[in-house]
Parts: structure tokens; C-alpha cells; sequence
């Protein structure tokens, strides 16, 4: 029965954008308040079918709400409103599992027990509570039988994507085997709150130096495969705009840390979170990001890191040619693409193709340009064609592992821009690829930032030495520890030849000056 309602579902949409597309010449002025309906009807279909299905339905669901470059807006207002709560689970169901994982009574485990849950997610549900102590923390807890409905979701998916493949090729563009792999995989370990526990300490780890994000803390003894017990975090969603605004928050340095988070976990350790969308990413008073929900991670093999940094380091300096060799590194390029015609056709409107991303996430969705045949792409129709029949006709696929990588990205991406529109994507990855700072630049850095650098270790010493007493009391999983360890010595030669470097341009400038006094 799921498997059937689901595929009328997918039909008939498929369906009516068809018919849509083939009346639009006859619609005229009309066809925008005519789509705008069936987008806003198709997305109220899905919602109320996605609450009723549950399980990974409303993962897609969640998914596709922050795609502003793939759906139309009229899409996104209501599917948006399945990152707020779905129906809950009677709370004396989860008060069961809980007591079942930790084998006491709920009134021996905390101190108070929120019978309102806070947020009632895909998987799983989150009430508030507090330890005997009085410590708030949320306790997030398995929906009872989702084990079962994501195993049927993965079965399901896995149909639509060979049904996809049959249809229209999709196997020459995707491989489906690492897709199906990867959605497996990332499913799977959602269930698994051991693992999500064990990621969110690693983030700790990872991101122990960054001052623009806060994680919270795991306490283990309250903490199960189907019972997470973590500090509870007091901030606002992030696309909370009216919040922030009232807050005072500077919604462009909010955007650039949040950009700038998202490369530090690619570029630095290659462990990313891979479900960045706004139920996940909350926001303090004081503009600090704050990350929860480490089900679903991502991670990039050392010399897969090295090549991205190479394709943005390509991006920023408009280098068609690097652009082209990082593309086929990294596999978007199949075996016989002819990377030198690619780079012919690019090479004179880099700039342009370049500059035309935040147009592509602003300016219009694929659903409209598909509908109208309009693409936001700045060249000459000459060009436009060009580049459509390399597309149509050269190999290019979408390598496996890519696929949750892309999901987060374009998720930050939206994020970012409807924070600031006008946000320097590129720009806020320059830090993460380019190579050491020269002299003059470094005393430049100290002139004008010298004391905000500074105040910036105020927060960095205390995550610091909250993870020290953690390692110290032993509610610290020993894995974490090494990881710790290797970030802290990393760190400390990065200060030290920053340092070094910093204290030869200060002499330089020093000697320079007194050379001229002379």
C-alpha cells in the first residue's frame, strides 16, 4: 500500500507539470498565477502525505523545503512548514522506551520531564528535561516501530531509482549502486543514537578552535542506541529571520560563519553534517551557531578534500582550465569527456558563469526554467546551446559519495543566501584554500584585526578546557580524546608559525620605519 501511493503520487505530479508545460503558450499572461496554484496545491498534497507516511517521506519533504534553486517559492512556503512538528508520539510511549533502554523509572533517571515534546521529527522526538542536579538537557528518543518504516522507505527508494534509470538513463549520469549505498548507510546509522553520540563528540573535537559554533554535550550514562541524552540548546531555528533581526544579530557575519563552518568540515577534517537544514542549525543571542542532530554525517577521503580545494581555489581566481582538471579529478567528467572543449566553452565567460551563482539560487527554480524554457545563465544563446549539447552529450555523472555532500552544500547555500542575498559565496572559502599569508599581508591581518583576534580566544580557551575536565571525568568517549589531542598539537604549530611569522613582519615594519626616520 505505501509502495503504490507513493508512486501515484510521484505520477500525478509528473503529470500535471506536463500538462502545465504543454498549456503554457496557450495561458499567456495568466500561466504564473496558474502554476503558482498547482505549486502551492501539489505542496499541500505532499505535506499532508508525508505526515500520514512519515518515516523518510518526510526527510524528502524536509529536503526539498530548503532547495530555493530547485522548487518555486510557492513550493517552499508550505513545504517549510515540515521542519516546524509533526504529530507526536503519545508520551507514555516514549516514557516506555526510555525506561525499557535505561532500566529505571523516568522519575529516578531526571529530575523533570517535559510531557510536551519539543520538537516531533522524521525519527524520532525530543521533550525537555532536566538531570536530578537541575542540568536542562533534551532527551531525544526513537519513534516506536520507525526501524521497520525505514527499512520499507529504503526498499522503496531504492525501486524509484531503478524505475528513474529505466525511464530516462539516470545510470549514465549517477551511479546508482553508490547511491543506493550511500542512502543506505546514512539511514541506517540515523537510527543508531550511539553513533550520533559518538559523532556529535567528534564535531567537538574537529571544531574545538572555531569560536562561531557551539555543540552540545553528550551524557552517556542517560544515552542508549534508541535514547540520546544531550545539553539542551536555547537558540532559534535559523531562518528565523524576525528572531534574529530582534536579537540584533548581523545577519551577513551570520551567513559568512555559517559558509565558513561548512568548508571547515569539508576542507579540514572531511567529516561534514549532512542534514544542515534549518530544524538542525539554531542560533544564540550572541550569534553563535548552534549545531545539533549528528545522525546523518558525511565524510571525504583526504585526497577527495584536496581536489575541492583545488575546484574552489580554481573558482576564485576564474580558472577555466583548473576548473575543468578539478571537475575531471574528481570525477564529474567520465572516462573520454573532452575536458579541452569544455574549457574552450567556459574559458571566455568564466567570470560571468562564475558570478551567476547566487543568480541561479535567487533568481528562479529548475521547475520554472524547465516550464518555460527560461535558464539564468548570463551568456549568448550561442553559448547556452553550446553548453546544453556538451552537457546532453558528454559523460559527465555524478560520482559516488557526492550525493549527501551536494545535499549539504546546496542546504547551507539556501541558508546562506536567504540570510544575506548578496553573500560572497566564494569569498567565504577563500580562507580554506588558499595557501599561508605572505609578511606584508600578515601585518596588514595584525594592524586591523589584531585585538579581535585575540578576543576570539576567550571562547576557544573555554571549549578548551570544557573538553579537558570532560577528558578528565571520564564523560568523554576515549576515541574523542585522540582526535582532541591531534587538534589542540595541529593548532598549536599553526600559532606558533603564525606567531613566528607575525613577529618577522612586525620587525620588518619596525625597521622599515626607522630606515625612513633616518
Amino acid at each position: 500500500m505505501r509502495y503504490a501511493r507513493t508512486f501515484w503520487l510521484v505520477a500525478r505530479f509528473l503529470v500535471q507539470l506536463w500538462l502545465l508545460k504543454r498549456l503554457s503558450p496557450l495561458l499567456g499572461s495568466r500561466r504564473q498565477r496558474v502554476a503558482g496554484r498547482l505549486y502551492r496545491r501539489q505542496a499541500l498534497k505532499f505535506v499532508d502525505f508525508a505526515t500520514q507516511m512519515g518515516g523518510l517521506i518526510i526527510k524528502v519533504g524536509q529536503f526539498l523545503s530548503v532547495r530555493i534553486d530547485l522548487l518555486p517559492k510557492d513550493y517552499i512556503d508550505v513545504l517549510s512548514t515540515l521542519q516546524d512538528a509533526l504529530p507526536p508520539v503519545p508520551t507514555d510511549q516514549i516514557v516506555a522506551v526510555i525506561e525499557r533502554e535505561l532500566k529505571h523509572p523516568l522519575g529516578t533517571i531526571f529530575g523533570s520531564f517535559a510531557e510536551v515534546p519539543e520538537a516531533a521529527a522524521s525519527l524520532g522526538q525530543v521533550h525537555r528535561a532536566t538531570l536530578p542536579d537541575g542540568t536542562p538537557v533534551a532527551v531525544k528518543v526513537l519513534r516506536p516501530g520507525i526501524e521497520d518504516l525505514v527499512e520499507t522507505d529504503l526498499g522503496l527508494l531504492r525501486r524509484l531509482l531503478r524505475l528513474l534509470d529505466r525511464l530516462t538513463g539516470l545510470g549514465s549520469r549517477v551511479d546508482i549502486a553508490a547511491l543506493e549505498a550511500d542512502f543506505t548507510t546514512t539511514f541506517t546509522d540515523e537510527l543508531d543514537y550511539v553513533k550520533e553520540a559518538q559523532n556529535a563528540e567528534a564535531f567537538q573535537a574537529d571544531l574545538l578552535f572555531n569560536p562561531h559554533v557551539d555543540i552540545p554535550q553528550v551524557y552517556w550514562e542517560r544515552s542508549t542506541r534508541r535514547v540520546l541524552t544531550m545539553e539542551y540548546m536555547a537558540g532559534t531555528p535559523i531562518d528565523d529571520l524576525d528572531t534574529i533581526d530582534a536579537w540584533g544579530v548581523d545577519r551577513h557575519a551570520l551567513a559568512t560563519n555559517l559558509a565558513g563552518l561548512f568548508f571547515e568540515m569539508v576542507l579540514n577534517s572531511g567529516r561534514f553534517h549532512a542534514d544542515p537544514h534549518p530544524g538542525n542549525v539554531f542560533v544564540r543571542p550572541d550569534g553563535v551557531i548552534q549545531l545539533i542532530d549528528f545522525g546523518m554525517v558525511g565524510q571525504i577521503t583526504p585526497e577527495a578534500r584536496a581536489r575541492y580545494a583545488s575546484l574552489l581555489t580554481a573558482l576564485v581566481r576564474r580558472d577555466a582550465r583548473g576548473v575543468v582538471a578539478s571537475l575531471q579529478a574528481l570525477g564529474f567528467l567520465g572516462p573520454g569527456a573532452d575536458a579541452a572543449r569544455l574549457t574552450e566553452l567556459i574559458g571566455p565567460y568564466i567570470d560571468t558563469i562564475v558570478g551567476d551563482v547566487v543568480g541561479f539560487y535567487t533568481g528562479g527554480s529548475i521547475v520554472d526554467s524547465l516550464m518555460t524554457g527560461n535558464v539564468h545563465l548570463n551568456v549568448g544563446p550561442d553559448v547556452l546551446a553550446d553548453l546544453q549539447e556538451f552537457i546532453l552529450t558528454q559523460p559527465i555523472v555524478m560520482p559516488g559519495q557526492t550525493t549527501f555532500l551536494g545535499k549539504a552544500l546546496i542546504t547551507v547555500i539556501g541558508l546562506c543566501l536567504r540570510l544575506d542575498p548578496g553573500l560572497d559565496l566564494l569569498g567565504t572559502a577563500t580562507p580554506y584554500v588558499t595557501s599561508q599569508q605572505g609578511v606584508a599581508g600578515l601585518a596588514y591581518d595584525l594592524a586591523t584585526r589584531g585585538i579581535g583576534t585575540l578576543t576570539e580566544l576567550v571562547p576557544r580557551a573555554h571549549r578548551l578546557l570544557d573538553t579537558v575536565r570532560r577528558i578528565e571525568d571520564g564523560s568523554v568517549e576515549a576515541g574523542v580524546v585522540g582526535r582532541v589531542q591531534a587538534g589542540v598539537d595541529q593548532a598549536a604549530r599553526r600559532q606558533t608559525r603564525t606567531l613566528m611569522r607575525a613577529l618577522a613582519a612586525a620587525v620588518g615594519v619596525i625597521i622599515v620605519v626607522l630606515t625612513r626616520r633616518r
